[in-house]
């Protein structure tokens, strides 16, 4: 009972009290701001390798299918060629 007493009395008390002017929004903001850039680069990070990786397996790829888009045309090219004159 005496501790209920008590509450309220220091409840009252509090309630009465005006809060500090005190501004810490920006203070806020900048540690918020910063650990969400660090939690960017942590994840950023992975992605750009498997980028580069990617990247560094699709050049030989398109080279390669380059190579073999005009070997097989050349073939169909020269026959095309060898019968143009009955086309005509």
């Amino acid at each position: 009972m005496r501790n209920e007493n008590l509450f309220e009395i220091l409840a009252a008390r509090a309630r009465g009290e005006t809060p500090p002017c005190v501004d810490v929004a920006g203070r806020v903001i900048a540690i918020l701001t910063a650990e969400q850039d660090r939690l960017d680069r942590m994840t950023e990070r992975p992605l750009m390798w498997l980028a580069v990786l990617s990247s560094a397996a699709a050049i030989p790829a398109a080279v390669l299918a380059i190579v073999a888009y005009y070997t097989w045309v050349d073939p169909l090219f020269e026959i095309s060629q060898a019968i143009e004159w009955v086309i005509q």
